[in-house]
């Protein structure tokens, strides 16, 4: 990859405020924890709690790259995180940020809003969505939470039950198809199936509830577990309430020696959330936590109903490992808006089918997908001057099937190895207009194809694994996409094609163990043609609407380090340089860029860091989040200000209440120095109503019963 000497100029200009405050206080932290906590105060930190600190790379197999690679030979940027028991326990974790902020590449948006849900994006890829996750799949217990026309929606999780996460930081459309500018695994199953219960309880600042339970078993060949949790929380702005009931079941079955059977089942009920929507700056300077009145007066928000089940047999044979899935999903939503009452009634299912075989020199894999997405949607206007449901708007039944064929080879040589995969895809769109409004009938289809092919070479040296790696990505419109047609009619919109993307990256990871650290080093450039650019109209109000529009380019480089000086105490961080571009300048009547112009929504700069402590069984952990201000328009005409803002966690891993039951306790202290800021934005929002603010100070406690 050829990288200029601007690129690299650019690449280490650091905003001053990213030193004036926070390496003094990491300083600090680090000087009192060693004055505090010498080696003869500190207790030898139990084996769990080291298990995902080893400076070595992990052999574990890589889920989300769907064939044999793992962290320690993937030709590509993957990281992979494991929740230890204590985390577990005594981090709150009700929003999917507080666990995925140490991983490079990933940046967690929480907009303080469960209706709209957090903001992901990997690469900036998924920068531009207005609700949900797009441009990244996800993937939940075996279940894709990415349905087949790309979009993803990941309220069925509880963040505090996910145990690991796999990240795939780049395009990995060669593996799962659609919407996969980055890939991101989730698992709450288990690490063990030996008995358990525990349970968890906690509260705090505005109005926050939460209970939680979960037990293991076995039986014979058969593990079993359970995890059911509620939260309700009032928020901290007005008209944001939330209260979920959530479950996740697993059944691990080992037929025989050579066979296992995986069952995996969710599900939430969440009967009222509220959206507050997003402020100007005038609002914010007025009240931060007050509703933005157009939501709160069509009473915005939603409800929604959510059951999955999976299904996946693995088998050992002659020819290699065969792996087969089903799964099915349904999703009822009820989702009142200032523009439309909107009803949306999915079905969604599919299966997968994969043999891989890596036990000679060349390792090599093939599969085949397929998938169906079924949306009966309803769109009612209002009657005029109120927020009264009157008559139907749009009423449709919308159609999805995809289908792909894949296949992988690599090498499996001692030092040096190749990989290489393809995949293809048809995904159809159907819709069928019921309506019919004015007799006309709005009924119409589109099919995409797209071949999907990566790339990537691997060294493995003594101090980690060398890598270099081309990969692509296309993203099709959603069917929320197509539908929301400037011209306020049925059908699909028949002028916006798939995005794609084409990447490379180089990077370097590994361990030193003479230094107790661990590393992971990634630059990468990315360029995304036929740009899928949202817009509002006056006559759609806070409706989103889309067209391809230009190219971006996305030049980066990803730093985490993990140093672990002594058994207890660790220091991780996590720096991203992130210069994403408008290569084409477009002026239309509703999107107006330059060529040069930042994309909106990624900072240039972001550094995360950790210090945790363990002296004996309690543990003190210290987070810190810096940024630098941001464009919040596709225009480059408002900024979202920087900020640097710091958690603290208290938690003790083990008292003792009788003979059978520990007891784990917990403070968490959000934002302890009272930062005013804004945790996300609303992109090329309309009256200039780009801000979503975040709570100032905010205390929780709770505990954990291990029985």
């Amino acid at each position: 990859m050829k990288i200029s000497v601007s690129y690299l100029n650019r690449m280490v200009h650091v905003p001053r405020y990213f030193c004036r405050c926070s390496i003094p206080v990491l300083a600090a932290l680090i000087v009192v924890s060693g004055v505090l906590f010498t080696p003869q105060h500190i207790a030898t930190a139990q084996d769990n709690q080291l298990d995902t600190l080893r400076y070595d790379l992990t052999e574990i197999e890589i889920q989300a790259a769907r064939d044999t690679e793992t962290e320690a030979s993937a030709p590509f940027s993957i990281s992979v995180a494991n929740r230890t028991i204590e985390e577990q326990a005594i981090e709150p974790a009700f929003s999917f940020d507080q666990i995925a902020s140490g991983v490079p590449g990933l940046w967690v948006n929480n907009r303080q809003n469960y209706a709209l849900g957090e903001r992901v994006s990997i690469r900036g890829m998924g920068w531009r969505t207005a609700f949900g996750v797009r441009g990244i799949f996800v993937m939940l217990d075996d279940v894709p939470l990415t349905v087949p026309d790309g979009q993803t929606v990941m309220d069925i999780l509880d963040p505090a039950m996910v145990r690991q996460m796999e990240v795939v930081r780049g395009p990995s459309s060669s593996f799962w198809g659609n919407a996969s500018g980055g890939t991101l695994f989730l698992s709450t199953r288990p690490a063990s199936y030996e008995p358990s219960l525990r349970t968890r309880f906690y509260t705090g600042a505005f109005n926050t509830y939460s209970a939680q339970a979960r037990g293991s078993w076995r039986d014979g060949p058969r593990g079993y577990h359970m995890n059911a949790s509620y939260l309700s929380r009032d928020g901290y702005r007005n008209h944001s309430q939330h209260q979920a009931f959530r479950f996740t079941g697993h059944m691990d079955w080992e037929i025989n020696s050579r066979s296992n059977l995986l069952v995996s089942g969710a599900f939430v009920d969440a009967p009222d959330t509220r959206h507050p929507g997003s402020l100007t700056q005038t609002d914010l300077e007025a009240d931060r936590r007050q509703a933005a009145a157009i939501f709160e007066n069509a009473s915005a928000g939603k409800s929604w109903r959510q059951s999955q089940i999976g299904l996946t047999l693995r088998s050992e044979t002659g020819l290699g490992h065969w792996q087969g899935t089903v799964y099915g999903i349904t999703r009822s939503l009820h989702n009142p808006l200032p523009f439309a009452d909107i009803e949306v009634d999915r079905n969604a299912g599919g299966a997968r089918i994969a043999l891989r075989n890596d036990e000679h020199i060349l390792s090599w894999g093939i599969g085949a997908d397929a998938a169906v997405q079924s949306d009966d949607r309803r769109n009612f206007d209002y009657l005029e001057e109120t927020y009264q449901r009157g008559e139907i708007a749009i009423d449709q039944q919308e159609t999805v099937i995809n289908t792909a064929l894949f296949g992988r080879v690599g090498t499996n040589w001692d030092r040096f190895n190749l990989s290489g995969g393809l995949r293809a895809d048809m995904i159809r769109f159907e819709n069928d207009d019921r309506l019919m409004s004015g007799g006309e009938d709005q009924s119409g289809d589109r099919t995409f194809l797209s071949l999907s092919p990566h790339i990537g070479a691997s060294y493995q040296t003594r101090l980690g694994l060398a890598y270099v790696n081309f990969g692509t990505s296309f993203e099709t419109p959603t069917t929320t996409e197509l539908v929301n047609r400037p011209d306020m009619t049925g059908g699909f919109n028949p002028e916006i094609d798939p995005e794609r993307s084409r990447g490379v990256e180089a990077g370097f990871r590994g361990g030193w163990p003479d230094l107790s650290l661990r590393y992971d080093v990634a630059v990468f450039r990315l360029h995304v043609r036929d740009q899928l650019i949202s817009f509002r109209t006056e006559e759609g109000g806070d409706r989103d609407f889309y067209r391809n529009a230009g190219s971006t380019r996305h030049d980066g480089l990803e730093i985490a380090l993990r140093w672990r000086p002594e058994r207890w105490m660790e220091l991780t961080a996590n720096y991203n340089w992130s210069y994403f571009t408008f290569r084409e300048s477009v002026e239309t009547d509703q999107i107006t860029f330059t060529s040069g112009n930042r994309l909106p929504g990624i900072p240039e700069h972001r550094l995360m860091s950790e210090l945790t402590v363990m002296p004996g069984l309690y543990r003190i952990n210290v987070t810190m989040e810096l940024l630098d201000s941001y464009y919040v328009d596709n225009a480059n005409t408002a900024t979202n200000p920087g900020y640097e803002v710091f958690h603290l966690r208290l938690g003790h891993s083990g008292l003792g209440i009788g003979d059978h039951v520990t007891a784990m306790p917990f403070i968490k202290i959000n934002n302890i120095f009272d930062a005013a800021y804004n945790s996300s934005v609303s992109i090329n929002a309309n009256f200039g109503r780009y801000y979503e603010p975040a709570p100032g100070r905010a205390l929780y406690a709770g505990f954990s019963l291990d029985m």
